[in-house]
C-alpha cells in the first residue's frame, strides 16, 4: 500500500537534460578555474613563488589533457552518468584540500590539481556520450552549444567569486563556494537520475543504467530508439539521403556494423583535425591566459584592468559560437566553418603583427576577436564533430582524443608564449607564431576536407 503511495517518476525531458548537463559544465569549469584565478591571490598572500604556484597549473591542464584518453574509453564502456557523478564528488574534494596543500608545500599544489586536472577530464567525454545517445543531430548541436555557453559563463563568474571573495575576506573562501557548488550538483545529479524515467520526447533513459558498448554488438540502442532510424528504411541510399538532410545519432544492428567499419576507416582522416585542434587549443588558452599580461605590458593598463580584460573574453566567445553554428549551417559541414573562423583568426592576428599591437583601442579588439574565434572552432570540432561517430558507439573516446589535442597545445603555449616573449623581448614574436598557427590549422581543415572525412565519417 505504501508503495502505491509512492509519487511516479516524471520523465527527463530534453530542456531538463540540458539544463541539468549545463549546470554540471559550469560547475566543472568553476571548480576547474578557481585556482587560475587564484594565483595571484595566492602568491601575494603567502610570499608563494608565481613559478611555484604555476606548476599547480600545468599539473592540472596536463592531467585533464592527458585524462581525456582514458575517460573518453571509458564513456563507451561505463555508466556516463556514474563517471560525471564521480567527477563531482572528487573535484569537490580537491577544490576543499587546496588551502591545506598550499600551506604544505609545492608537492602537496602539484598532487591535489593534478588529481582535480584528472576529476575535470571526467566531465566532458560522458556529457558528449550522454547527448550523443539522447537527442537526435538538431538537439544534439544545440545541447554542446549550450553547456559551451554555461562555461563561458563559469569564467566570469569564477573572476568574480575570487575577487569578490579577496576584498571580503580570504582566496581560501573561493575554493569552499566551488568544492560546496560541486557537492550540491552532485546531490542534484544523483537526484534526477534516480527520479527520471524514459523521456516520451527524447526516448532517453536517463534514470536507468546505460548499456554499455556491448549494447552496439547485440544490436540494442544504448540508451534510446529514434523513430526516424526505422530498421527498414536503414539502406546504403536512404542512409546517404538521411545524412545530407539532418543527421541521425543512432542506427540498426547490420547498419551499425557498416557504420563501424566505416568510422574506424575515417578515423584516419581525423589526424588532420586533430593537429588543427592541437593548434586551435594553444591559441584559445594560451591567449586566455597570457591576455592580462599583453595588455599590461602593451598598453600600461594596471593589474585590475588588465585583469578586467580576461572577464571580457567569454563574452565574445559566446557570439563567436553563435557565429560558428550559422557558418556551419551556411557551408554545411562543421570544418568548413572553423576553416572560416581560423581565416579570421589569422587575419587578426597579422594585424596585431604588422601594427606590433597597435593602440588600445584597435588592440584589445582584435585580441579578442582572434580569442572568440578560436572558442567558435573548438565547438565545430570538439563538440560537434564527434556526434558523427554515434552509430559506432565510440563517441566517448573519438571526443576525448579531440579533447585532449586542445589541452595538448594549452600546455605548450601557457609555457611557450612566455619563453618566446622573454627570448626575443616583446610580444612581437609571439604574434608572428600566432599567425603560423592559425595558417597552419585552417591548412589542416582543408586537407581534411579534400580527404572526404566529412563523407567517410
Amino acid at each position: 500500500m505504501a508503495s502505491d503511495m509512492k509519487s511516479p517518476k516524471t520523465p527527463l525531458s530534453t530542456t531538463h537534460l540540458v539544463a541539468l548537463c549545463s549546470a554540471v559544465y559550469f560547475t566543472s569549469y568553476l571548480t576547474r578555474k578557481c585556482y587560475e584565478a587564484s594565483i595571484l591571490a595566492i602568491c601575494d598572500d603567502t610570499g608563494l613563488a608565481r613559478t611555484t604556484a604555476g606548476l599547480g597549473g600545468t599539473a592540472l591542464v596536463a592531467l585533464y589533457g592527458g585524462g581525456q584518453f582514458v575517460t573518453g574509453w571509458m564513456a563507451d564502456r561505463i555508466n556516463p552518468r556514474r563517471i560525471v557523478l564521480a567527477a563531482l564528488l572528487l573535484t569537490a574534494a580537491c577544490n576543499a584540500a587546496v588551502p591545506v596543500a598550499v600551506a604544505t608545500g609545492a608537492a602537496s599544489i602539484i598532487a591535489i590539481n593534478g588529481v582535480n586536472g584528472f576529476a575535470q577530464a571526467m566531465f566532458w567525454p560522458p556529457l558528449v556520450k550522454i547527448f550523443a545517445d539522447s537527442l537526435d543531430g538538431r538537439r544534439y548541436k544545440g545541447a554542446v552549444f549550450a553547456v559551451n555557453v554555461a562555461a563561458n559563463a563559469a569564467i566570469v563568474a569564477v573572476f568574480a567569486l575570487v575577487s569578490g571573495c579577496v576584498r571580503v575576506a580570504s582566496w581560501r573562501w573561493s575554493f569552499g563556494f566551488a568544492a560546496a557548488a560541486a557537492l550540491a550538483m552532485a546531490a542534484a545529479w544523483a537526484r534526477s537520475g534516480k527520479n527520471s524515467r524514459r523521456d516520451p520526447e527524447t526516448q532517453s533513459v536517463f534514470g536507468q543504467d546505460l548499456q554499455d558498448s556491448r549494447n552496439f554488438e547485440d544490436g540494442e540502442s544504448s540508451m534510446f530508439t529514434n523513430p526516424q532510424c526505422s530498421p527498414i528504411e536503414n539502406t546504403d541510399a536512404s542512409l546517404r539521403l538521411r545524412e545530407r538532410e539532418q543527421p541521425c545519432l543512432c542506427a540498426s544492428a547490420p547498419l551499425r556494423e557498416k557504420n563501424t567499419t566505416r568510422t574506424l576507416r575515417g578515423m584516419a582522416f581525423l589526424v588532420p583535425v586533430i593537429l588543427a585542434i592541437v593548434c586551435m587549443g594553444s591559441l584559445r588558452d594560451g591567449i586566455e591566459a597570457w591576455a592580462p599580461t599583453i595588455v599590461s605590458d602593451l598598453y600600461g593598463l594596471g593589474t585590475s584592468g588588465s585583469t578586467f580584460s580576461v572577464a571580457l573574453l567569454p563574452l565574445f566567445a559566446v557570439g563567436s559560437m553563435a557565429a560558428a553554428r550559422a557558418l556551419r549551417r551556411a557551408l554545411g559541414d562543421e570544418i568548413r566553418a572553423a576553416l572560416a573562423l581560423f581565416a579570421l583568426g589569422f587575419a587578426c592576428a597579422a594585424a596585431l603583427l604588422a601594427s606590433h599591437g597597435g593602440s588600445l583601442t584597435a588592440g584589445l579588439p582584435l585580441i579578442a576577436i582572434l580569442s572568440a574565434s578560436m572558442h567558435g572552432a573548438n565547438l565545430m570540432l570538439v563538440c560537434e564533430l564527434p556526434g558523427r561517430f554515434a552509430a559506432s558507439g565510440r563517441v566517448g573516446t573519438i571526443s576525448g582524443i579531440l579533447n585532449s589535442g586542445v589541452y595538448l597545445g594549452a600546455a605548450l603555449s601557457i609555457y611557450g608564449f612566455a619563453a618566446l616573449r622573454e627570448r626575443f623581448s616583446g610580444w612581437t614574436a609571439v604574434f608572428a607564431l600566432w599567425t603560423l598557427l592559425l595558417l597552419a590549422a585552417a591548412a589542416l581543415c582543408a586537407a581534411a576536407m579534400r580527404c572526404g572525412m566529412r563523407k567517410r565519417c
